[in-house]
């Protein structure tokens, strides 16, 4: 019978904290880590010895945003606006049978593993609400790639047209009159339907969680946002939203109103130390200070941000609030792959320009 032991030899450890390159042996139990030892240590008799000599050993990286349905359509459009994207992408996937539902979670998975990236935050669509079947199938890809995650559907009870002040409007007649008949599904039948997974999700012991992902202030109601609320407090799962990621949500988010996007759902209960604000571009200092009192972390998207032009966050002014930030790809479609190296070194990068660290 096998070793339950496992020892990986010669490589060379950095983990930004206690070890910083040098070679150490790593002394493995199944599959837990027992303990890190001087090189060529004595190891448990019989034990399975991994030859690491010429690779460095790191922690699994962690992606904090990012949307795993879209990783059929790398590289979606060239120089687009990020409210081109948000209209475009999701003809990609909207009509995605079960089996390319999974499809598409594997393949991010494996691109994220293969990036030494062992856990993420998936903002997955599913059209036209979230169910149970869905969210299972892309649990039990992910489950089988061995990454953990937390599984958050977007949702939204107002579409595009809807939210944007003014757009249908100033649309032709003849537009408008189609437009006027694209409509989503009420609020409550998301919510619903989450509990409903919630409730009977088999994957939490793997890890693969579920989240709640009410997708941008604007496009959901007020009473929506409420609700998910509610539900993440019932439950004890977390909800991630973009805020303020381009100035036109940043304006959009005064005329609607009347203050940010991040006072807005401050007021409405919604900011706490489980939610999660993406991008975060267009914040000003008061909304920065807002979410360091309530707890709340920044998933920063430097790659898609340059990639779509909606600006630089305010990064350094964060850390100096207190605030937690990950770091994310997000979608391949406007990052063109799910390289945490890369979003780590292009936040590094963009840090700069606001100021010198």
């Amino acid at each position: 019978m096998g070793s339950q032991f496992s020892v990986i030899r010669n490589g060379r450890l950095v983990d930004g904290r206690q070890f910083n390159g040098a070679r150490f042996d790593i002394l493995i139990e199944k599959d837990t880590i027992v303990e890190v030892v001087p090189p060529d240590s004595q190891a448990p008799e019989n034990s399975t010895v991994i030859d690491a000599a010429g690779t460095l050993i790191l922690p699994g990286l962690i992606n904090a945003h990012t949307h795993g349905d879209v990783s059929l359509a790398k590289g979606l459009g060239d120089r687009w606006s990020l409210e081109l994207l948000l209209n475009a992408s999701p003809l990609t996937s909207e009509d995605f049978l079960l089996q390319d539902k999974s499809l598409a979670a594997r393949l991010a998975a494996v691109e994220m593993v293969l990036y030494g990236c062992t856990a993420c935050y998936d903002l997955f669509s599913d059209f036209p609400t979230p169910s149970l079947e869905s969210l299972e199938a892309v649990g039990k890809a992910y489950t089988e790639v061995g990454m953990r995650v937390v599984i958050a559907p977007l949702m939204a009870d107002r579409t595009f047209w809807q939210a944007v002040p003014g757009m249908i409007d100033a649309l032709p007649r003849n537009l408008k009159q189609k437009i006027e008949k694209i409509v989503t599904q009420p609020g409550d039948i998301a919510i619903n339907a989450m509990r409903d997974a919630i409730v009977n999700w088999p994957y939490a012991q793997d890890p693969v969680y579920l989240g709640l992902a009410p997708t941008i202030p604007y496009h959901c109601d007020a009473a929506f946002f409420r609700s998910c609320r509610e539900l993440a407090d019932e439950f004890g799962v977390r909800i991630h939203s973009h805020i303020a990621e381009s100035k036109l949500q940043a304006i959009a988010g005064q005329q609607l109103f009347g203050c940010s996007l991040t006072e807005y759902l401050d007021k409405l209960g919604i900011i706490s130390s489980d939610f999660t604000a993406a991008h975060c571009v267009w914040l000003d200092t008061a909304d920065i200070q807002r979410l360091a009192d309530r707890g709340a972390c920044v998933a920063h998207n430097p790659t898609s941000n340059l990639r779509l032009g909606t600006g630089v966050a305010k990064t350094r002014e964060m850390l100096n609030a207190g605030i937690n930030i990950g770091i994310g790809t997000d979608a391949s479609t406007c990052s063109d792959a799910l390289n945490m190296f890369e979003a780590m070194r292009m936040a590094a990068y963009v840090s700069r320009i606001h100021q010198p660290d």
